[in-house]
């Protein structure tokens, strides 16, 4: 038996899991933006007003399987904190998606109401930690 075929497929399979480990634990948390405050989207830049409290994006496409779900989930945060929500087809607006170096789909933005970006998530959002961040950013205005 070949010890170097043995040890580079434990390396593999290693590696492969360290990868999975770690991707579900960040998939889909609800992180402050890395660049909190600088990034700033206009209504020019998403087609929309931007609501004066908060707007949620989303960035879907059509191969996404988490698109439809996180879609729902955040129609839902939308209609309970009265703020905006839209969703973009990444492949529509490839500019943007590169602009804001949209990697995977969905990638959900949160925008205050400058059009700052204050939250990312990069996956299915989870539900309560996004709720979360909209009632901060709500809740901070009134």
């Amino acid at each position: 038996m070949d010890v170097t075929g043995v040890l580079a497929a434990v390396g593999v399979l290693a590696a492969a899991s360290a990868f999975g480990l770690w991707r579900r634990r960040t998939d889909g948390a609800v992180k402050a933006a890395p660049t909190a405050g600088t990034e700033q989207l206009t209504a020019t830049d998403l087609g929309i007003e931007l609501d004066p409290r908060a707007t949620l994006v989303q960035f879907s496409s059509r191969v996404c399987q988490y698109c439809g779900p996180t879609r729902r989930v955040l129609t839902e945060l939308a209609e309970r904190h009265a703020v905006a929500f839209l969703d973009i087809d990444a492949e529509e607006r490839l500019d943007l998606a590169r602009r804001l170096t949209v990697l995977r789909t969905p990638t959900v933005l949160l925008l205050d109401g400058a059009g700052r970006i204050t939250h990312r998530v990069s996956g299915p959002p989870r539900r309560a930690e996004l709720a979360a961040a909209v009632g901060a950013l709500v809740g901070a205005d009134q």
